[in-house]
């Protein structure tokens, strides 16, 4: 046979050759296979451990809290000399003083701005309302150190008049445009062996006095220690001081001969809008307070912003109203801390009034 014939007999017998098709069995048995998974590693995140993470947060809170009260760059108010300096430190003493000496009792006086909010648990405690009180001490100077010309239009009188040789005049106003006026007489004595001077006198106001005493370097009058005296054992500690970035008042109440408290003030003015810093530094309260004065219907009002550090801590914002209706005056205060329901306590103006908050009162109505 030859090869062509062959070639063709085998093409032939191969036709007749019917191949049975696997295709179907093929994939079938691949899809009861075990399949390859791919597993993709989660992505690593940095945490912070506990005690940084506290430190991380409470540093961030204390940075937020000045960067949204203090929007631009301050520019702070010069304190012009030693008289200045002397008036805006009687105004916060006086105040202090005086707020110690009217303490009014008063009661029914919570309410709760959240209308029908009735629950069968206690409500958290807002941190501020263990601080109002010592917060409370102040409005009465941070309404007149806000409504007042800087340098509280004072004028200095020479002549001897009751065994005093200078007579410091000026005057406060506070929220409703009333005023107060105030004259400090004093002797002054320098020591120039000591670089020292020495003021000795007492403050009017009205019919009241306190004894003053104001000590100082010659060659350095931006640090002064004033104290406003009502007797040995009560009296206000003022130390000014002037740095690159501020001019501090560190203000100490003693009282019955123990410090209870120390506070730092400072003041700044942002796009001529006056702000008063007010920052506990010893006793119960911690917080951080910024004052300023804003129009509501064509009314002053005091508004703060606060912050207080600790283990939780808490900010919000606290409205201060006059209420003058009454005999006498008092101050409405509508305390809003931050995720939690804001509340109104009264205070007696220039006092603590001894009001309770949401510790001691009862949410959704007056505390009897």
């Amino acid at each position: 046979m030859k090869n062509k014939d062959l070639l063709r007999l085998i093409k032939t017998k191969s036709e007749e050759i019917k191949l049975k098709d696997f295709s179907a069995a093929i994939v079938e048995k691949a899809r009861l296979l075990p399949q390859l998974e791919t597993i993709e590693q989660p992505k690593r995140h940095f945490q912070l451990k506990p005690s940084l993470a506290y430190s991380f947060t409470l540093l961030t809170a204390v940075v937020a809290f000045f960067v949204l009260y203090n929007p631009a760059s301050p520019i702070i108010p010069q304190i012009e000399d030693l008289n200045q300096v002397v008036a805006l430190s009687s105004v916060t003493a006086v105040s202090l003083i005086d707020f110690n000496d009217t303490l009014i009792d008063s009661t029914d006086n919570v309410v709760s701005l959240s209308l029908g909010y009735i629950t069968l648990d206690t409500p958290a405690i807002p941190q501020i309302d263990q601080e109002i009180d010592d917060v409370s001490m102040y409005l009465s100077a941070m309404e007149k150190l806000l409504n007042s010309n800087d340098n509280f239009g004072y004028q200095l009188d020479t002549t001897s008049s009751n065994g005093y040789a200078n007579h410091l005049n000026f005057t406060t106003r506070d929220l409703l445009n009333q005023e107060t006026e105030y004259r400090l007489n004093f002797n002054q004595s320098d020591n120039s062996k000591d670089n020292q001077f020495t003021m000795q006198g007492n403050i009017e106001i009205g019919d009241v006095t306190y004894a003053v005493t104001v000590v100082g370097e010659l060659n350095n009058p931006q640090n002064i220690q004033l104290r406003f005296q009502k007797d040995a054992s009560n009296y206000i500690d003022v130390s000014y001081n002037v740095s690159e970035t501020m001019n501090r008042y560190q203000i100490s109440t003693v009282e019955n001969g123990n410090q209870i408290q120390t506070v730092n003030l400072f003041m700044k003015q942002v796009n001529n809008q006056k702000s008063v810093y007010l920052d506990f530094i010893e006793g119960q309260s911690t917080g951080s307070y910024a004052f300023k004065v804003k129009e509501v219907n064509q009314m002053k009002q005091m508004n703060i912003s606060y912050y207080i550090s600790g283990s939780t801590s808490e900010s919000g914002e606290i409205d201060v109203v006059i209420d003058n209706s009454g005999a006498t005056a008092q101050y409405g205060l509508t305390i809003k801390p931050k995720g939690q329901i804001p509340y109104i306590i009264e205070r007696g103006r220039g006092s603590n009034g001894n009001s309770s908050g949401p510790g001691n009162g009862n949410p959704g109505g007056s505390n009897h």
